[in-house]
């Protein structure tokens, strides 16, 4: 069940990416706030969140109970230049990503996927728990860029 809502919305946002990306392609960079991120902004931010999942998910696999480690997405959108660097690029790496993590995560045994990572919030946590939080996290943000591309916050 966690592995199959962690793949549940990438179609979706390829499909929210291939519609930005229509005509000449201006709805990539479109922020339908001042403070709000563009699609583009967005699929570079989920490549970077699985960046950091697929490490978590490793290090679980290998260590007992490693520590989250944090990361600062709005840090890495400032010093990475999400707003100018292509969505196609992020898409890719995002999509790669998870197809590599999909069948790590299917070749987990039943005892491995009740292996732990320290949260910071939430103490341990398993590897379950783990997915389900990427698969909400991927969810509440093709939600973000469907709105961005149809202008709404």
């Amino acid at each position: 069940e966690s592995l199959a809502a962690y793949s549940d919305h990438i179609d979706e946002l390829a499909a929210v990416f291939a519609d930005a990306n229509a005509g000449d392609g201006a709805l990539l960079d479109h922020h339908p706030a001042d403070d709000a991120w563009s699609v583009a902004q967005i699929l570079h931010h989920l490549a970077d969140a699985e960046l950091q999942q697929s490490l978590r998910l490793r290090r679980m696999r290998v260590e007992d109970n490693p520590p989250w480690g944090s990361w600062d997405g709005a840090a890495y959108a400032d010093a990475l230049a999400y707003d100018v660097r292509p969505a196609a690029d992020a898409l890719t790496l995002l999509l790669s990503l998870r197809h590599v993590n999909v069948r790590l995560l299917a070749s987990l045994a039943a005892e491995q996927w009740r292996r732990t990572t320290e949260h910071p919030e939430h103490g341990p946590i398993d590897v379950a728990r783990v997915v389900e939080l990427i698969a909400e996290h991927t969810k509440s943000h093709v939600l973000q860029a469907r709105r961005a591309v149809i202008g709404m916050t």
